[in-house]
């Protein structure tokens, strides 16, 4: 894990970043927690992602509007993401609040789902969005080539996973256009979200099913190859 890479991820800025990239509709992003919406979520790696055999990455598009009943929280992991600013040794002060408040989030029905059937708990498992600040509905492809430029591919190459799970239907496609890591990833399809994720759809149900065994496949072959290997 390269926390060097991670730590200079957390000195984003938003507006200093983006202000030359033409095609960015500043209007789309939020503002109702003032500055500290300038500050990237810089994703959430589990404290036991790195000795999964298959290391499952979950990728969304961006974050969501902060709802009031949750500013509190997303006050809290924007002072522990100040606090691994100030050393690079403190990023599990940041993923620790970033966890506290994953559970609140509509979206994790659809991880949790994926994790009932796999067996993985949550600290096996890394969780970032492509554009890493609150967002209004979906990003255009500017915005989310922006968000691989600036975040993305950088945060992929400092984890290394095996796995990217999109949480989207189609998102893969953005994935497959704008990725540009040297490293073997295999890319799921896209997980099929509906009704603001109240709910999971047949579709829904149909492409986690997929996800899983795209996993399950994996980890199979991996087992395999160890067992060569020790041979």
């Amino acid at each position: 894990m390269n926390y060097e890479a991670l730590h200079e991820l957390a000195f984003l800025k938003r507006d200093d970043i983006l202000k030359n990239q033409t095609g960015i509709n500043f209007q789309k992003f939020s503002n109702r927690l003032g500055e500290i919406e300038q500050d990237p979520f810089i994703g959430f790696i589990g404290e036991d992602f790195e000795s999964e055999e298959v290391k499952v990455l979950f990728l969304g598009k961006s974050n969501a509007e902060s709802a009031p009943e949750h500013h509190e929280i997303d006050r809290q992991i924007n002072s522990a993401l100040q606090i691994f600013k100030n050393s690079q040794n403190n990023y599990r002060t940041y993923a620790n609040k970033y966890l506290n408040a994953m559970p609140r989030w509509n979206i994790m029905r659809f991880v949790n789902e994926f994790r009932n059937q796999t067996g993985l708990k949550l600290n096996q498992i890394a969780y970032a969005n492509i554009v890493p600040w609150r967002y209004k509905g979906s990003p255009n492809n500017v915005t989310y080539e922006a968000g691989f430029k600036y975040f993305t591919n950088k945060f992929i190459d400092a984890i290394k996973p095996n796995l990217i799970i999109p949480l989207g239907s189609n998102l893969e496609t953005i994935i497959k256009k704008y990725l540009h890591i040297e490293n073997e990833i295999h890319i799921s399809n896209g997980i099929n979200r509906t009704g603001r994720d109240r709910r999971i759809a047949e579709e829904g149900w149909q492409t986690i099913s997929e996800a899983v065994d795209d996993y399950v496949v994996m980890k199979d072959n991996f087992i395999k190859k160890r067992k060569v290997n020790e041979k």
